[in-house]
């Protein structure tokens, strides 16, 4: 099937494609069936085993992060491999459409910018009679993509070191752990000095030393970094290869790296120290005001958090002229477990209490010393696993 007959099948303006002009619009599918013949036709029936044999070992199964995942994971198995539906399945499927597509359609299609649709956008369809890189590419990231040309022409590639991309996302970052704990008081005032008797003060009734601040607490532990997410399955048909090509035609994919731990909480501020006491102060007689308590200690800060697992990877189904088999290149990455969160900033020392007030003819106390700067908190571990990426199967086109 030519690409006037796909692009008549999916309601283009054909008049306007055989105009020479780009048609990039929204469709919308109706149904499983519709979908399934979209965007995963004519795969052989080993390739379809090797897919679901592949979709069972993967990760991103077991987490269960998404709603009604389990069902999801089943349609991708009957879009892509042999499952085959329940009632309740093709039931559950009917509340999924319409589903809005994008159709991005030329007869001669050149891609001179890299192109690129996600993460988790609408599902991509790209159709062309010639397909012609040109200092572009195409990347879909967690996106479902399929992609038709009825000829390839590679003159170069763009920034990326691939002509198609099928990639996943990184996993987002952990959330900042919580402030520590401060005071919303100062320390306790000291004992002010009192009289011997009216008129008299000794230096027993010197101000008291004010409390010492009390430390802020540690910061909270970062949150943990959230697994990568897959890249989802693709189809590339390359029909014919121009032989005047000199350059290989490359697909890559990478599944999602985990995200980076999150930044551990920063120490709570120290309590601020006490006032000294008030010296006594009766009659023609004083003594000095007591000492400023010392400021606490700044809370630690907290440690990073633990970086997200990468995810392993969707399979990917590239049919390719089987006469030009060297030409095609395929590259492969896996998705690495994500770093762990910085540490904390420690907290603020708290400020020294003021002197306490002399008595007649003494002087003020000395104010405390601040608190010391809490220390910094440890870096988070890195994630425990990487992402293995989806196969890339080679099915040959004669």
């Amino acid at each position: 099937m030519g690409y006037l007959e796909r692009a008549e099948k999916m309601g283009l303006d054909t008049a306007a494609l055989k105009r020479g002009e780009t048609v990039d619009t929204t469709i919308l599918v109706t149904s499983l069936e519709e979908y399934r013949d979209l965007f995963a036709p004519d795969i052989p029936d080993e390739q379809r085993s090797k897919f679901s044999k592949s979709l069972q070992s993967k990760s991103f199964l077991a987490e269960k992060r998404y709603y009604n995942a389990d069902q999801m994971f089943k349609l991708m198995d009957y879009i892509y491999g042999t499952h085959s539906l329940t009632d309740d399945e093709r039931s559950f499927s009917k509340h999924l459409f319409p589903v809005r597509v994008r159709v991005t359609a030329a007869d001669n299609l050149e891609v001179t910018t890299d192109m690129s649709e996600g993460p988790a956008a609408a599902p991509w369809v790209v159709n062309a009679g010639t397909l012609t890189f040109n200092g572009g590419s195409l990347t879909a990231i967690t996106t479902q993509f399929t992609l038709s040309a009825d000829n390839l022409v590679v003159i170069r590639g763009g920034t990326n070191t691939y002509h198609v991309g099928i990639m996943g996302a990184k996993g987002t970052v952990g959330t900042t752990g919580a402030t520590g704990s401060s005071y919303s008081s100062a320390a306790a005032q000291g004992d002010n000095g009192g009289e011997a008797s009216p008129g008299i003060c000794t230096s027993s009734h010197v101000g008291g030393t004010g409390g010492t601040g009390g430390a802020g607490g540690t910061g909270a532990t970062g949150g943990t970094g959230a697994n990568g997410i897959a890249n989802l399955p693709a189809t590339i048909t390359i029909r014919a290869w121009d032989p005047s090509n000199i350059s290989p035609f490359v697909v890559a994919t990478m599944s999602g790296e985990g995200g980076q731990g999150g930044t551990g909480g920063t120490g709570g501020k120290g309590q601020n120290g006490g006032k000294g006491g008030k010296g006594c102060d009766s009659g023609c007689e004083g003594e000095n005001g007591g000492n400023g308590g010392g400021g606490g200690a700044g809370g630690d800060g907290g440690a990073g958090g633990k970086g997200g697992n990468g995810t392993d990877g969707n399979d990917i189904f590239v049919y390719f002229p089987s006469q030009y088999a060297t030409m095609y290149q395929p590259t492969s990455q896996s998705a690495a477990p994500g770093a762990g969160g910085t540490g904390g900033n420690g907290g603020e020392g708290g400020s020294g209490g003021a002197g306490g007030e002399g008595g007649k003819h003494h002087d003020n106390g000395v104010s405390g010393s601040p608190g010391r700067t809490g220390q910094p908190g440890i870096s988070g571990d890195s994630g425990s696993s990487s992402g293995a990426p989806g196969t890339l199967n080679f099915v040959p086109v004669n």
